[in-house]
C-alpha cells in the first residue's frame, strides 16, 4: 500500500494507492468511501464519498470530499467524521474533557470496541481506545454510549453542575473584591464572613458595612442619618460673623483640640501598624522556619520507611528538631523523645497556629488602614474647620459665617459621598444575592443526582453483558478462574474478578478469550433498541496465542449465531479453509479463500 506490490512476480514501487470501502447504513443508504494512501497530487487526509454503491454497480454518482485529522472533522459540515455519524445516525453525547471543558464523544473512542486490529489489538480490553483526545474516563464514556446506559447523562449532569457552582465561587469573590474595594475609597469597612458554601444561610446581610468616627465603628446606615440630621440642623440659620464670633472662637478651640486628638491617635495607629507588621514579619520567619523543619522531618520518615539508621541523626547529634538550639550534655528531661510522626504532626499543629495568628494581624492591619484613612479624612476636616474659624473671626461682622458654611459643605460632600457609596455597595450585595441563590440551587441540583449512577435499567443491560460473557467464557474453554466468578464492574463497566480489572494472573491464551467475550458481550447487549452498538465486528486474526482449536470453534459458533440476529462479523484468519469448513457450515458463512503466497490487495 505504501512502499512495493509484487506484479506478476515483480517487485515494483507504489506509484498510488487508495482505499475504498462501500457500506450501508441501517436506512439502506450505500456510500462508497475512498481514502487516498500514496497519491502525489492527493494528501491521505482528504476522503472522497460517493453517494452511491459504486463497488457493486457501476456508474457515476455524486461525490463529496471530506477531510479527517485535521481540527473540526468532528464538528464541521467538511469533517468526514461529522459526516460518518450522521450517516450512521449516531447522536454522540457531550463529554467532559480533562480541562473541565465539554466536547464530543469521537467516533475514534467507539470503534475499538467494533474493530480489533492485529499488531495491538489483542494486547488487552480497550487497547487501542484513543486517549490523546483529552477525554476524561474516555473508556467509560465510550461504553455507556454503546450499551445506552443513561449514567453517561446523569455523569455529564453532575459535572456541569460542579463546574457551575465553581463559577458562581468565583463570580462571588469577584463580586466580594469589588465591594471591599469601594467600600474602601469612602474609609468603609465590611464586618461579617465573606465566605460562600452550602451552609452559609445567612444570606448577604451577613456583610453590614461600618465607618470609624474617631475611634468608635458606626454602622454606615447609622452615620449617613446622623450626618443628615446635623446638615438639616445646620440649615436653619447662618449667623453673621459678628453674632457668631463667640461660639466660633469656642469652636476653634475645639476643633484646634480635636485635631490633636486627632493627629496623636493616627501617630499611635502608625506605631500599632510598625508593631503589627513587624509581627506579621517575625511570624513569616517562624513560618518559613517550620516549612523547612517540616520537609526535614518528611525527608526523615521517608528514609527512616526504607530502613534508614541515619533518619534520626539530628536528634542524636544533640539538635532540637523543633528550634534547632543545642542541647547540651545533661538537658534530657525525658527518656521518651517524640518519634518522627508526632514530631511531624507537631510541627503542622504550629503550622496552623502561626498561619491563623498570621491572618489575624493581617485583618487587623486592614482595620488600622481603614482608620488611618478616615483619621487622614477627619484631619483635613477639622484644618478646613480651623480655617473657615479663623477667616470667620476676621470677616467683618455682618458677613455670613465662613466657618458655618464651610462646615455645612464638607458635611454635605462627605454625606453625598457616604450615599453613592452605600448605593454601590447595595447594588453589589443585590448581585451577591443572586449569585448566592443560584450557589444554593445548584448545591441543591448536585444533592440530587449524586449516589448510584446506575438506574435500574442500566444494571440489567450489565447484567446481560455479564451473563453473556460468562456463558462465552465457559463455552471457549476459560480455565484461569471459574466463569462465573467473572464480573462486570459498574464503574469501569471492564471485567473484573473480586474487584480488579481482568488481565492481571491470566494465561496468554484466555486473555484473548476475555477479549472475545467482552467484545461479543457487548455486541449482544448493545444491539437492543437503547443501545448504540453498530452490529458489527471485524476481529484481525483472532486466533492468538495458539488458541486451542475447541474455543475458536466455539468462538466461530457465537459468531454465526450473532449473525443471524442481524450483526455482521468480520474475520481474517490465518487458519486453513479446511479446518475452517470443518468448524462452520460453507452455507452459512461468506468464505473468502486466498491460496498459499496469494495477496488480498492486487494491482490494477
Amino acid at each position: 500500500m505504501t512502499d512495493s506490490i509484487s506484479v506478476f512476480g515483480v517487485e515494483a514501487g507504489v506509484v498510488s494507492s487508495e482505499v475504498r470501502l462501500q457500506i450501508t447504513n441501517a436506512a439502506g443508504k450505500q456510500i462508497t468511501i475512498n481514502r487516498t494512501i500514496v497519491d502525489a497530487a492527493r494528501d491521505k487526509h482528504l476522503i472522497s464519498v460517493q453517494h452511491g454503491p459504486a463497488l457493486t454497480v457501476g456508474g457515476t454518482y455524486v461525490a463529496t470530499d471530506f477531510y479527517v485529522r485535521r481540527p473540526g472533522s468532528a464538528t464541521n459540515e467538511a469533517g468526514f467524521h461529522k459526516y460518518l455519524q450522521e450517516f450512521l445516525d449516531f447522536d454522540l453525547p457531550r463529554v467532559t474533557r480533562m480541562d473541565g471543558s465539554e466536547g464530543p464523544l469521537y467516533l475514534e473512542t467507539i470503534f475499538p470496541y467494533f474493530f480489533v486490529e492485529q499488531k495491538h489489538g489483542w494486547s488487552g480490553i480497550q487497547a487501542r481506545v484513543p486517549t490523546y483526545l483529552g477525554i476524561r474516563d474516555v473508556g467509560r464514556r465510550s461504553a455507556e454510549f454503546i450499551l445506552g446506559l443513561g449514567a453517561s447523562d446523569r455523569v455529564l449532569l453532575r459535572q456541569r453542575i460542579s463546574s457551575n457552582i465553581a463559577e458562581l465561587q468565583s463570580s462571588w469573590q469577584v463580586l466580594v473584591g469589588q465591594i471591599v474595594d469601594r467600600a474602601a475609597k469612602d474609609g468603609i469597612t465590611l464586618r461579617g464572613t465573606s465566605e460562600l458554601t452550602a451552609k452559609s444561610v445567612e444570606g448577604v446581610e451577613r456583610f453590614r458595612p461600618q465607618i470609624a468616627i474617631g475611634e468608635t465603628w458606626t454602622d454606615l446606615s447609622r452615620a449617613i442619618a446622623d450626618l443628615e440630621k446635623e446638615i438639616e440642623v445646620g440649615l436653619a440659620y447662618v449667623e453673621p460673623a459678628g453674632e457668631a464670633a463667640d461660639r466660633v472662637e469656642e469652636e476653634l478651640s475645639q476643633h484646634q483640640g480635636r485635631l490633636r486628638e486627632l493627629i496623636s491617635l493616627s501617630n499611635r495607629l502608625t506605631g500599632e501598624r510598625g508593631e503589627v507588621f513587624r509581627r506579621v514579619s517575625q511570624i513569616d520567619l517562624r513560618l518559613e522556619a517550620l516549612e523547612q523543619d517540616l520537609r526535614k522531618h518528611r525527608d526523615a520518615k521517608v528514609l527512616q520507611n526504607l530502613g534508614s539508621s541515619l533518619a534520626l541523626s539530628s536528634i542524636a547529634d544533640h539538635v532540637c528538631p523543633t528550634c534547632h538550639q543545642d542541647l547540651q550534655d545533661g538537658s534530657e528531661i525525658t527518656q521518651h523523645p517524640m518519634s518522627i510522626d508526632e514530631n511531624i504532626r507537631y510541627i503542622q499543629q504550629q503550622l496552623a497556629t502561626f498561619n491563623g495568628s498570621r491572618g489575624d494581624y493581617v485583618r487587623v492591619t486592614t482595620a488600622i488602614d481603614l482608620r488611618l484613612q478616615n483619621l487622614a479624612r477627619e484631619i483635613r476636616a477639622e484644618r478646613r474647620s480651623i480655617r473657615a474659624a479663623q477667616e470667620t473671626l476676621v470677616s467683618p461682622n455682618s458677613s455670613p459665617s465662613v466657618s458655618d458654611i464651610s462646615t455645612r459643605l464638607s458635611s454635605q460632600h462627605r454625606l453625598s459621598s457616604l450615599v453613592e457609596a452605600s448605593a454601590d455597595i447595595s447594588r453589589l450585595k443585590e448581585s451577591l444575592a443572586q449569585v448566592e441563590t443560584r450557589f444554593h440551587e445548584q448545591g441543591r441540583l448536585l444533592r440530587e443526582v449524586r449516589g448510584d449512577e446506575l438506574s435500574d435499567s442500566d444494571k440489567a443491560i450489565l447484567r446481560k453483558v455479564g451473563n453473556s460473557m460468562v456463558m462465552q467464557l465457559d463455552a471457549y474453554g476459560f480455565k484461569s478462574i471459574e466463569p462465573s466468578q467473572v464480573e462486570i464492574s459498574k464503574v469501569t463497566y471492564r471485567p473484573n474478578h473480586e474487584g480488579f480489572d481482568l488481565g492481571f494472573d491470566l494465561s496468554a491464551s484466555d486473555m484473548i478469550r476475555v477479549i472475545w467475550a467482552y467484545l461479543f458481550a457487548l455486541l449482544d447487549a448493545g444491539s437492543g433498541p437503547e443501545g448504540n452498538h453498530l452490529g458489527l465486528l471485524i476481529f484481525d486474526e483472532p486466533k492468538q496465542q495458539d488458541t486451542a482449536k475447541e474455543s475458536y470453534r466455539s468462538l466461530l459458533q457465537h459468531a454465526l449465531k450473532a449473525s443471524e440476529s442481524g450483526a455482521q462479523v468480520i474475520f481474517a484468519t490465518s487458519e486453513s479453509s479446511l479446518s475452517l469448513r470443518s468448524m462452520v457450515a460453507q452455507e452459512s458463512c461468506n468464505l473468502i479463500d486466498l491460496a498459499p503466497g496469494e495477496k488480498l490487495l492486487q494491482a490494477e
